[in-house]
């Protein structure tokens, strides 16, 4: 049985969030130095092996095709710690200066899991989940990675957190809930900055409780579209929460 708080909790969260026909995806942050996904049975791609500059029609292996993308060797701003890469790692980067502002990922197939380790979080940053021509979720800092202003250890790159110290750096893993799932990705910035990230995460199948468990890390949001719902404190409640939605949507379909 649900104590009293947490019926409210799953009651507010059934009347606010989208009905079991929209699109919901459910984000979650890694713990703070973690640069990879704790999810198991992915697909991983960190552009250790492409060399620095533009690449066009770059192809990950099982998943898609990157349509252009410009690679960065680490500095403050990006690169994830990896063990060939004590000091960072190349990482990719979406900025004016690199003279490519936009990277879409098209998958071979509609998939329900991505993450990526999301780097020096600004303004200028815009990640976008695509059905089709349907937009399934956009993401941009202020929406996501501003939710962790709160913990003062996302702040700073995890290498040397004395780096670029007034940004949240953090590993968001997004999940697609009751059947949503997409099919192109798209990474875009602003002008005057760059939108940095590394270790592309994928899996085609959803995050399944009875395998896979809880959801990894400390819960952020819930997304339709543009539309923001931010999953309510303790993480303990809203996982219970979040597993009792899945567990009445189950009952509805049934």
């Amino acid at each position: 049985m649900f104590s009293p708080t947490l019926k409210h909790t799953l009651l507010a969260l059934c009347i606010s969030l989208p009905v079991a026909s929209a699109s919901l995806v459910v984000t979650y942050a890694e713990s703070p130095n973690e640069v990879n996904s704790t999810l198991s049975g992915t697909s991983v791609f960190n552009f250790n092996n492409l060399s620095t500059g533009t690449h066009e029609n770059v192809e990950w292996s099982g998943v898609g095709t990157l349509d252009k993308v410009h690679i960065l060797n680490a500095d403050s701003y990006g690169g994830a710690v990896d063990p060939g890469f004590s000091t960072g790692s190349p990482y990719i980067v979406q900025a004016d200066f690199a003279g490519v502002t936009s990277t879409t990922l098209t998958l071979d197939a509609p998939h329900a899991y991505f993450g990526l380790w999301w780097s020096a979080g600004d303004s200028q940053n815009i990640l976008e989940f695509y059905s089709g021509i349907t937009l399934v979720g956009r993401f941009t800092t202020a929406t996501l990675l501003d939710r962790l202003a709160t913990d003062d250890s996302y702040l700073g790159n995890p290498r040397d957190r004395d780096l670029n110290s007034g940004e949240n750096y953090a590993f968001i893993n997004f999940f697609g809930q009751e059947g949503t799932t997409w099919d192109r990705i798209v990474l875009s910035n602003g002008p005057g900055s760059g939108f940095e990230s590394d270790n592309y995460t994928d899996r085609a199948a959803p995050w399944n409780p009875e395998t896979d468990g809880p959801m990894p890390g400390k819960p952020l949001a819930v997304v339709d579209g543009t539309n923001v719902i931010p999953i309510p404190e303790p993480a303990s409640l809203a996982m219970a929460a979040l597993g009792g939605l899945a567990l009445v949507a189950r009952r509805r379909r049934a």
